[in-house]
């Protein structure tokens, strides 16, 4: 907790001071100390990284050169993005599965993933197709280094674009950008406030709360009765929104109070009314990214009827690969796949559902494809949807005192207005609320650090 103060602190002198060109320096030495900090031997992968994608991007950007050779410069500089996370995230999967397939013994790589390398390279990838394809230009090394290490982002996203950060990090060098103590300014640094408190608050109090219970029910598999059963399945529904929405909300807080602000990436996606509707609202930025650069460029709408269901289909396939090195991924993703698929072919006969039914069933099969999602194996994860399946009587000790947690979570997510909304609240509630979310979240904050009850952000292993 003593990293952001120094930063803040480092960052608003500057600025009261009129020192505008000292703002950005401050924030990409922030971050690269803060990814360095935890994580000093993976750091030269990622200098690696931005350093061969920025010369790539100034090669692209050279007016003289041919049409041939920009293309071998963009496929050279793909092949390296994508290669550091295969070699990264799938080598040891890719190994095992070849062994197992052929029958041979196979080394186990010594290697460990990168902290947030997914996410930096998904956001450079887009760099480089902007750059590519748009013609967009940048020769500042400096601001190309911040665009992807900023520190709220880089870790576990929002994966953010690079035209719509560029002329924000601009304002910020300016004299006539942010003003110290201005109203605009004033009124940034209170939506950050409340939206970092409202995120400390959902990873403190229910997404931590409710892991105690998602972890002893997972090692535990085997005893699940159907109640256990799904009580857990919906434990980790909740665990992970709150979690992950938290996360968001903390980065998107936090930039708001150096004047820069991150897209939002959640937006009441269990409030969906079919799956298409989900992934509007749920890691949004994930969605914006797969689509652009994934879903059109295979055809998207364009192709043949069976050929937009195949790209759909290829889409989230691999979005689920992009979670993770396992099986338990890749089902989920073709689980989400085949679902919009289902929905699409539904609409296009004209069939709709009543809006409440529809929201029950867009979210029980959320709820459902969570499960192999958290499931460490296809063995564990299909023996507690056997368990969800099998209706009987029993209801563990566990699982009951996980009752009145679920219901707190279900409620907010149902009935209270999302961060989003709070955060843009009437002017007149925004500074005592603020004040009283961030009164909350700082005692619950000690209370978490002297107890140990929190626990790492689940995106962190992505």
């Amino acid at each position: 907790m003593g990293f952001l103060p120094i930063v803040l602190g480092a960052f608003h002198v500057a600025l009261a001071l009129g020192f505008h060109r000292l703002l950005l320096p401050i924030l990409l030495v922030s971050s690269v100390v803060f990814y360095a900090w935890g994580n000093p031997w993976q750091t030269p992968i990622l200098a690696t990284s931005i350093l061969v994608n920025y010369f790539a991007g100034r090669v692209l950007c050279e007016v003289a050169m041919s049409a041939s050779h920009r293309k071998v410069v963009f496929i050279l500089a793909l092949v390296f993005n994508l290669g550091m996370l295969a070699f990264f995230k799938y080598s040891n999967f890719a190994l095992a599965n070849l062994a197992e397939l052929f029958g041979v013994a196979l080394p186990h790589l010594d290697v460990a993933l990168p902290i947030g390398i997914s996410f930096y390279t998904f956001t450079q990838i887009a760099f480089l197709v902007d750059i590519y394809s748009k013609g967009q230009r940048q020769r500042d090394l400096a601001s190309y280094g911040l665009f992807v290490t900023y520190f709220p982002h880089l870790i576990a996203g929002p994966i953010i674009h690079w035209r719509e950060m560029m002329p924000q990090f601009r304002m910020l060098g300016r004299s006539d950008g942010f003003v110290f103590c201005s109203a605009a300014y004033a009124t940034l640094l209170i939506e950050g406030t409340c939206l970092f408190s409202v995120g400390l608050l959902k990873k403190l109090l229910i997404a931590d709360q409710l892991s105690v219970f998602v972890d002893l029910g997972y090692k535990n598999v085997a005893a699940l009765s159907f109640a256990d059963a799904w009580l857990l399945s919906l434990a980790y529904t909740f665990q992970l929104y709150f979690d992950f929405s938290g996360y968001a909300d903390m980065a998107v807080g936090i930039s708001l109070l150096f004047g820069i602000r991150l897209p939002f990436n959640f937006n009441s996606p269990y409030k969906a009314d079919s799956i298409q509707d989900f992934w509007r609202r749920w890691h949004i930025t994930l969605s914006r990214w797969l689509r652009d650069y994934l879903y059109i460029p295979l055809g998207g709408n364009r192709a043949s009827t069976a050929g937009v269901y195949r790209n759909l289909f290829v889409t989230f396939l691999l979005g689920g690969l992009w979670h993770g090195a396992a099986w338990t991924f890749i089902a989920w993703g073709a689980l989400h796949g085949l679902g919009c698929c289902v929905q699409k072919a539904w609409a296009s006969r004209g069939l709709r559902m009543p809006g409440p039914l529809a929201i029950v069933v867009t979210f029980l099969f959320v709820n459902f494809a969570w499960v192999y999602f958290r499931a460490p194996d296809l063995a564990t994860a299909h023996s507690v949807l056997a368990a969800m399946m099998s209706p009987g009587p029993g209801l563990s000790t566990l699982m009951y005192q996980a009752c009145p947690l679920l219901l707190v979570a279900a409620l907010i997510v149902w009935l209270l207005p999302n961060s989003q909304n709070i955060a843009a609240a009437d002017w007149r509630w925004r500074i005592p609320l603020s004040g009283v979310l961030a009164g909350a979240a700082a005692v619950v904050a000690m209370v978490a650090t002297n107890t140990s009850i929190s626990s790492p952000f689940i995106y962190y292993n992505f």
